[in-house]
């Protein structure tokens, strides 16, 4: 007698504990922001912090650069033997890890911008070059 009540609390117990796992379980709403379609095998994928950079390793020795908006901005070649990377937070850092040879290579990334200056007053050589930089880390 005593056996069964033993056996009865039991199964009790665990239909409790199953009804408790199962109701804290929960559910997911997702759907396909955005699809780019690879001429190459992607290897590797790192995001900068913000979102606003994607970097993608393939299987061709390229890291792509892709913006937020799924545009390609830039490709970085690199050695066939990198199997992982990584990303600083705002994506002036890229880092290739390479396994077989136990290496991490730091390459800094920059983008380089046309601006249209046609019809615009300026000072100097028409064609010279002007780099404008950038001090975002004041604080």
């Amino acid at each position: 007698m005593r056996r069964v009540a033993n056996i009865a609390i039991i199964i009790a117990l665990l239909m409790v504990v199953t009804l408790l796992l199962s109701a804290a379980q929960a559910k997911v709403d997702w759907e396909v922001s955005n699809a780019i379609q690879l001429e190459a095998t992607p290897v590797d994928v790192a995001i900068t912090q913000e979102g606003g950079l994607t970097f993608l390793l393939t299987d061709q020795a390229q890291v792509l650069i892709y913006a937020a908006d799924g545009k390609l901005v830039g490709t970085v070649p690199v050695d066939p033997a990198v199997t992982e990377i990584a990303v600083s937070v705002k994506g002036e850092q890229l880092y290739l890890i390479n396994s077989k040879r136990k290496t991490l290579q730091t390459v800094t990334i920059n983008f380089i911008v046309d601006i249209n200056v046609a019809d615009s007053p300026f000072l100097g050589p028409a064609g010279a070059e002007v780099v404008l930089v950038v001090f975002s880390d004041f604080q």
